[in-house]
């Protein structure tokens, strides 16, 4: 007998699951317990973000579930340059639970929905096209899209949204010059668009100056609405 139901345990196996904070290796854990309480200081409150914090333009709202600061930190850029994309499928389920109200199980390091999620009412999901044209081979929000569209039991469409032309790093540009940088630079497939409402996915939201941009695209391509989700944020303050 073969098929994914016996291969998933053997790939768990080859490749264990790690904390993403501290790259160890969580094995049966649901968490690691050197991490846990960082971690859990980053944690934000409540994962709605308030709107004097980011610039959301014409997004429905934004949501995301820690500072990005100590550990936080270091996990994301393991998971963005570090050739850690499995760091995805931990901060997926994260999402899944804390933002959506999902519950899921853990069996031998496989984590399956259990429930579906009560608040989740989209049409499709899509990440935020990559910054770097896929130069480091994978994008990391898309590889957080697509494990978080399955536990949200959603449509995943990675080609909604495109970028149009090549923009400067956002690193170092203060609120302003972000703005104007990622300002036009996507379009959305009205096919896929239209009539929608799409969650957003990326791995920062800092000024909200991409998810903005990405939003107005849908929008201008017939979306009903465009919510947007994240493994960590940074106010407009800092």
């Amino acid at each position: 007998m073969s098929g994914p139901g016996i291969l998933r345990p053997a790939l768990a196996l080859l490749y264990p699951r790690r904390c993403p904070f501290c790259d160890g290796v969580l094995g049966l854990c649901t968490r690691c317990e050197a991490c846990e309480k960082e971690a859990a200081a980053l944690r934000l409150p409540v994962p709605r973000l308030a709107a004097g914090d980011h610039h959301f333009g014409r997004l429905a709202g934004a949501a995301a579930l820690y500072r990005y600061k100590g550990c936080v930190r270091t996990a994301v850029l393991r998971m963005k340059n570090g050739g850690r994309a499995c760091y995805a499928g931990y901060f997926a389920a994260e999402l899944a639970q804390a933002v959506f109200g999902c519950t899921l199980a853990q069996k031998r390091g496989i984590i399956t929905l259990k429930t579906p999620p009560p608040l989740a009412r989209f049409d499709l999901v899509t990440p935020v096209p990559s910054a770097r044209g896929g130069a480091r081979g994978y994008n990391p929000p898309d590889r957080l899209a697509k494990p978080l569209a399955a536990y949200l039991q959603t449509p995943y469409q990675p080609r909604a949204l495109q970028k149009s032309r090549r923009t400067e790093k956002q690193e170092g540009k203060n609120a302003r010059e972000r703005l104007e940088n990622v300002r036009g630079a996507f379009t959305a497939q009205p096919a896929l668009a239209e009539g929608r409402r799409v969650l957003l996915v990326d791995d920062v939201i800092t000024t909200g100056a991409t998810a903005a941009a990405c939003a107005e695209a849908l929008l201008r391509a017939g979306a009903l609405e465009v919510f947007a989700v994240s493994v960590a944020e940074t106010p407009l303050s800092s």
